[in-house]
């Protein structure tokens, strides 16, 4: 069962504590394979994170309150709102809700370290807010070499280094007290005479044996702190990382039903269009069919229908029936261009033509070639002239011509 662990990270350095052997010092890489069943809670450095507070107007919706915000800090932020990620806090008793901004490069570089290192990361806080939650009029502050952590309330604090601690504490209204946690008496005398304040503020000293028990309260104390801003809200919240994590899995197996989809439509609409091609083919031989053989009024099983049809056209000899009368059809039109079938039926011994010729001596080209056809009388009905040519209609008759 996964655990929560608090993890702390300057950027370089992981520390976290290891319920057997304490404090850990390891890079994020070492860190993730160690806490890889775990759900982390981070802490980052506060130097790059502004923690402010603005009235918003009662707003449920999570994203409206983000938007919200971003448009009440607007004109108090140096950057450009589009570059920056805020996240809220629990707003407090006065009506002020505590606002967490970071640039978005920055929260991307975290986000994407994590999860490089194999990291679950649910909650990133900045390292100033993990320092123990001041008494009202109040600060606690932590000293770690030459940096300064300070939280001046529940939602609000601030890191700098030493250089800029006069600064920006001046910019506060003065605490009555101030618990400073430092790792050597030195550290404390050191602030102490420090002339940030007027009045001097009451300094409370908590001496850590080294920087290593010194973040270890910060990492023992960091979880327990709910209204601490995790800056895993919006577009870098935990589930939506998720999402963009499986996004490109989720991406490939859309397209992949999508082609299953296309696929099985294809194959569906290509059945559908073979067997409107095997009913219109059907449709298609009996309409021969019944071409060929007009006195069949009933077509039970085609293909025996037809092979008897044709056994009689053959007839009783060879030189009977329908085929000798196609053969020598063929081989008249066959032998000059200018005459072509059209359309033929067969019916009582009689084979009727259509045929088309280029002119008026296609009739006398169609006559010729059948005068010397033994067996075989050719009678034309009509020839019928225009600007395309001659539509002959003409009949072949087995026997002598008359």
């Amino acid at each position: 069962m996964a655990q929560r662990r608090t993890l702390y990270y300057d950027g370089t350095t992981t520390l976290w504590r290891d319920p057997v052997q304490g404090i850990m010092r390891a890079t994020l890489a070492e860190a993730g394979q160690a806490l890889v069943d775990d759900e982390i809670v981070a802490l980052v450095p506060a130097e790059d994170i502004l923690l402010t507070e603005v009235a918003l107007p009662p707003i449920r919706q999570a994203k409206r309150r983000l938007a919200a915000a971003r448009f009440a800090l607007e004109d108090r932020l140096a950057g450009r709102i589009e570059q920056l990620h805020f996240a809220l806090g629990t707003a407090t008793s006065g009506g002020e809700t505590p606002v967490a901004v970071v640039d978005e490069l920055q929260m991307q570089a975290w986000c994407d370290a994590f999860d490089a290192a194999g990291l679950d990361v649910v909650r990133i806080l900045p390292d100033c807010l993990a320092l123990p939650v001041p008494d009202a009029h109040t600060w606690q502050m932590a000293r770690i070499d030459e940096r300064i952590m300070v939280r001046t309330a529940p939602g609000h604090g601030f890191a700098c280094s030493d250089d800029l601690w006069p600064v920006l504490a001046g910019a506060f209204d003065t605490p009555d007290i101030i618990e400073l946690h430092g790792t050597s008496s030195d550290t404390i005398q050191a602030l102490d005479a420090d002339d940030a304040f007027e009045p001097t503020p009451e300094i409370k000293p908590h001496s850590h044996a080294g920087i290593d028990a010194l973040i270890g309260v910060l990492l023992d104390h960091a979880d327990t702190h709910k209204n601490a801003i995790n800056l895993r809200q919006g577009e870098f919240a935990r589930q939506n990382q998720l999402e963009s994590r499986w996004r490109p899995f989720i991406l490939t197996g859309g397209l992949a039903a999508a082609w299953l989809i296309v696929t099985i439509a294809a194959h569906g609409i290509e059945t559908w269009r073979l067997n409107q091609q095997i009913d219109a083919l059907e449709a298609q031989t009996q309409t021969a069919f019944r071409d060929a053989f007009p006195d069949v009024s009933t077509i039970n099983d085609l293909r025996v229908q037809a092979e008897q049809g044709i056994a009689s056209l053959r007839g009783g000899s060879g030189s009977a029936g329908l085929f000798p009368v196609l053969e020598a059809t063929a081989d008249v039109t066959g032998r000059d261009d200018s005459l072509v079938v059209q359309g033929m039926q067969y019916r009582n011994g009689t084979l009727d033509l259509s045929i088309r010729g280029k002119n008026v001596q296609s009739v006398e080209t169609l006559r010729a070639g059948f005068a010397n056809r033994a067996g075989l009388s050719l009678s034309v009905q009509s020839a019928d002239a225009n600007a395309d040519g001659v539509q002959i209609r003409a009949s072949i008759t087995q026997g002598q011509p008359s």
